[in-house]
């Protein structure tokens, strides 16, 4: 009996040996500074995020609290990238052991970062925002919305990275720095946007930057979420931010990455000719899909100076001059075409074939093209939102084949009067609105002219593809005066020409 009481108490002064040991084992490996994610939300997969300071652990403040914060935080706990963040609002009024963090997002640790932490004494109190609460995972880019903004269509644009959080979606842009074809590939391909190939990959801000000033309540530009990415065009990643980088927000960065992609790889080859018109440069578009099926082309839609620049761009004749849908007798295929503008070949617009039209009388299209251009032609023309050409609108001008936008930074209206006269126009109603907002790329900006120039690209400006600051915010919007009589036009140039000799 007396040997089954000792062995009672020895297993009970074991377990309570155990048991202390592990309590002081734990709090001796406890120190100022630790960080974890502790006590489940109901409701909700989040954690509270707790640290220790004084000897004890405590919430963290929520004020502040936002994607850098939990970045720079899951890095430190040895996770690969953020789960969700947001703060837990029942806890409102609660003194904290840490607030007011506010990282850059590139710390080794949220001590780096600024911050006030409790004393002895006192500490902060995370009063209307509450406390941190958030998860970790070890999955890159997870919750990542990955998206191409102010090109010309969904296939191409400054790539931009959105997370939402309640109601504020906090977008951010990617840096050009080291972006390659595998990034740019991975960034056309991934599961929720399969374009294709890549097309061209572009950088220095080529699509303009994202106008911070336009931001809402509900969006809000955080600047730059990596840089240097690392891409493997073999590899399987969420979305672009699965790849790894050499850096989480970047500070020295101030160009961002583009990428144009190839939008229906795997669609049968176009190729298109012109009949029946006056010249080489115009006539009715007959097309052979795949090399069999041969027709007209026709449209369930209107067709717009979109396609029409791709028609021209497709057989080498520069732009479209104009486009329309005549009657004709050869029997169309081509149905519910669509081109944004952008494209290099009637293969990248979207269609679908059939033998008929399903219009009446057969009317198909017909345009007429500028014909070839010069290396150092480069046409200007301003736009409405319906996409015609016209006297009054956004001005663009046409470069290696695409058409970009005019920074208003110095314009004046001696740059607006050159505009004027190369479309054939003989004044300037007004050269500076805030009506415009363009996409593709920002071609130029500081234009400076001194009225007497033939074109615009005769002019002086930054460079072309040179934009600082500019996004398509500050797009150029011109309205010119009545068309020009052959009279004024020669009386105009020769007054250029003398005007230009005298303050030589």
């Amino acid at each position: 009996m007396f040997t089954g009481v000792m062995k009672t108490i020895s297993l009970a002064w074991l377990l309570e040996t155990l048991i202390l040991g592990a309590f002081w084992q734990s709090a001796k490996s406890q120190s100022d500074g630790d960080f974890r994610l502790n006590v489940s939300i109901p409701g909700s997969n989040l954690k509270k995020l707790e640290v220790f300071f004084v000897e004890k652990w405590g919430p963290v403040c929520a004020n502040n609290w936002q994607l850098r914060e939990s970045m720079v935080l899951c890095n430190q706990l040895g996770f690969q990238f953020v789960g969700s963040w947001g703060p837990d609002a029942e806890d409102q009024g609660v003194q904290g052991n840490l607030g007011y963090v506010n990282c850059q997002g590139d710390e080794s640790s949220i001590l780096d970062c600024s911050h006030m932490k409790r004393t002895n004494t006192s500490g902060p109190y995370c009063l209307v925002s509450g406390v941190v609460a958030m998860t970790c995972v070890n999955t890159r880019g997870l919750g990542a919305q990955v998206s191409f903004a102010d090109g010309d269509a969904s296939t191409e644009g400054r790539v931009e990275v959105r997370f939402q959080n309640g109601d504020t979606t906090f977008v951010y842009s990617i840096c050009d720095e080291g972006w390659d074809w595998a990034d740019a590939h991975i960034a056309c391909t991934d599961r929720e946007r399969p374009y294709g190939p890549v097309l061209e990959l572009v950088g220095g801000s080529y699509f303009g930057e994202h106008p911070a000033s336009a931001s809402g309540s509900y969006e809000q530009f955080d600047g730059f979420l990596a840089s240097g990415m690392q891409c493997n065009s073999s590899a399987t990643y969420e979305n672009l931010i699965g790849c790894p980088n050499s850096g989480w927000f970047p500070r020295n960065c101030n160009k961002s990455a583009g990428v144009k992609c190839r939008r229906h790889p795997a669609v049968a080859p176009i190729s298109i000719t012109l009949s029946g018109g006056m010249s080489e440069y115009d006539g009715f578009v007959d097309a052979v899909v795949n090399d069999a099926l041969g027709g007209a082309v026709c449209s369930l839609n209107d067709l717009t100076l979109r396609e029409g620049d791709v028609f021209c761009r497709s057989l080498g004749y520069g732009y479209a001059l104009s486009v329309s849908e005549e009657k004709s007798s050869k029997g169309p295929v081509v149905i519910n075409l669509r081109c944004y503008g952008n494209e290099q070949t009637l293969t990248e617009c979207l269609y679908g074939t059939s033998g008929t039209c399903n219009k009446e009388h057969n009317f198909v299209a017909k345009v007429t093209c500028s014909g070839p251009l010069g290396s150092n032609e480069y046409p200007v023309e301003l736009t409405n939102q319906l996409g015609s050409r016209g006297k009054e609108g956004l001005l663009r001008i046409l470069r290696d084949g695409r058409w970009g936008t005019v920074c208003k930074t110095g314009w004046t209206k001696e740059d607006a009067q050159v505009v004027c006269r190369q479309l054939g126009y003989s004044s300037v109603v007004s050269y500076v609105s805030d009506d415009a907002s363009g996409s593709g790329p920002i071609y130029l900006s500081n234009v400076d002219c001194d009225g007497t120039e033939p074109s615009l690209d005769q002019c002086q400006h930054d460079g072309w593809g040179v934009h600082e600051g500019c996004s398509h915010m500050m797009d150029v919007y011109v309205k010119c005066g009545s068309a020009m009589t052959v009279c004024n036009t020669i009386l105009i140039a020769a007054l250029a020409s003398l005007a230009k000799f005298l303050s030589s």
